[in-house]
Formats: structure tokens, sequence, C-alpha cells
């Protein structure tokens, strides 16, 4: 069965290109920049075999297959919209680099590979929304080869939220909208760094180096309120009669009008974490 996530991004994977790929590409670009450093240190010393676990619409593999010019991709999603929009951009390598990537639609927890199979893994923002984070670092730990190097950008929970979600949540409260309550049980954003690092450890990697980052995003008023009544609140905003609709999309625009260009930089805590199959 499809969980509420996955079937969200089936229906919102254009949105997210649009919208949420751009906020992320970034981090992304500095993941694969990371591990191009640690090349001589792998076994055999070069990078054979990749897996992009989450890949989404393919940012992050994409870069990873300008990186390694050799290496064969794999990119792993459990939306097939998204690998969908990943198959469709990836017009824009050119063909030597599309053809050592294949996708495939499963499970994070349940990877249809053979043990050892991937000199690197790599993920991006994923595991937040995966209902058991250790039984995919379990399942990320086997398929690496003896060495192989795994590396994540996670999000570490903020103090401060950001100010257009807030003022969203105090329209949708204003407006006497209430959010339906979920059952889907998610693994959450990384309570410290040092949390991160302890888990990783826990479930058999070692040399484990994190480093704090924050990612930074500029948005105008009116793609913040498209991105999110068309895609990441997509299932809200259809629920609402075109009354409520209104109400919502008014009274938020007025509170997102007070704000200062300032408070419309989403700038969040992330960690950069690579550690190694002991």
């Amino acid at each position: 069965m499809k969980s509420g996530s996955v079937e969200r991004f089936n229906r919102t994977a254009e949105g997210y290109l649009r919208w949420w790929a751009p906020v992320l590409h970034p981090a992304s670009v500095r993941l694969v920049d990371r591990l191009g450093r640690l090349d001589p240190g792998l076994p055999g010393g070069e990078v054979r075999d990749v897996l992009d676990l989450g890949c989404g619409t393919g940012s992050g593999l994409f870069e990873a297959a300008r990186r390694w010019p050799a290496a064969r991709l794999v990119g792993l999603d459990g939306s097939v919209g998204m690998l969908d929009v990943a198959r469709r951009e990836q017009s824009q390598l050119p063909e030597s680099a599309r053809e050592r990537i294949s996708y495939v639609q499963a499970d994070a927890a349940t990877v249809p590979a053979p043990d050892a199979s991937f000199d690197l893994a790599m993920t991006c923002f994923v595991l937040q929304q995966v209902p058991d984070r250790a039984a995919v670092l379990r399942e990320l730990h086997r398929v690496l080869r003896p060495g192989g190097i795994l590396a994540i950008y996670g999000w570490v929970k903020e103090r401060v939220p950001f100010a257009p979600e807030f003022e969203l949540e105090e329209a949708l409260t204003e407006a006497g909208v209430s959010r339906p309550v979920s059952n889907e049980v998610k693994a959450g954003h990384y309570r410290s760094i040092r949390a991160a690092v302890d888990e990783l450890r826990s479930n058999g990697f070692r040399r484990v180096s994190a480093q704090a980052d924050a990612l930074d995003h500029p948005w105008s008023i009116e793609d913040f309120m498209t991105y999110r009544t068309m895609t990441r609140d997509l299932d809200l905003f259809e629920s609402l009669d075109d009354q409520a609709r209104s109400r919502v999309l008014g009274l938020l625009g007025r509170r997102l009008d007070a704000l200062g260009p300032d408070q419309l930089v989403f700038r969040a805590p992330i960690v950069s974490i690579v550690a190694r199959k002991g």
C-alpha cells in the first residue's frame, strides 16, 4: 500500500520540480562535491556503482553522473510520478551519461539489489520521510561494499519557524480551517547533529563525519503561495470549498505582504554526513 507521502509526490511531481527542487539543488551539489574529495579512499580507487536513495526528480543523481563519468547510477524512489519526471529531465545530460542511469521504484527499506552492490550511496532530505530510519540505514549498509561510503543531507530541527509557514498556519486558524489529522508515521528531522551521528554508528557505520550547514532560498510571495497551494498542501486546499479557499488565500496574502524581504528568505539548519561501511 502506498503511503500518503508517496501518493502526494505522485500527484505533485511537476510542482516539486518547479518550486521545491531548486530549493534543495545547492545542497545536492555540495554533497556530491564532498564525496568527490573522498574518491581516493574508495576500495579500488574509483567509483563504479552509485545509489541515489529517494532521487526525486533527479537533481543529485544528475550531479553524480557528471562527477563520475564511468560510474553506473541507480535512482531509487517510491514515487512513480517523481521517477517519470526524472526520466524526462535527464535529457539535459549527454547521451553517454543517460545510458549509465537506471531507475527503480521501491521502498527505501527494501532496496532491490544484492548485498555489496554499491561503492557510494547518497540520500538528500529523504530520511525524515521514512517510518523507520534505522531500518533504511541497515538496508543501505547491506547494499554498500566493504569500505563503501554513505552520504546524507538531512534536516535538523529548527528553533524558529519560517515566517511565511507560520503565517500560513495563522491564516488557516483565522479562517476556521483545521488540518486533517495524519496517522502516517515518519522518522522526522534529526534532533541534533550528535543524534544523527550516533544513529549511523549504532547501525554499523564507521568513520562518521558530520558538518553543520544551512540552506537559504529567497521566496517571492507569489511563488510561496503557489507552491503551498498547488504542491505541498494540495490535498488540503482541494478539500476546501471555493469560499473557504478564497478566505484562506486572502488572509495569507495580507499576512505575507506585511513581512519584510528578509523574512521571505527560507533559512534552515541542515547537516551533511559522510560515513563508511565498516
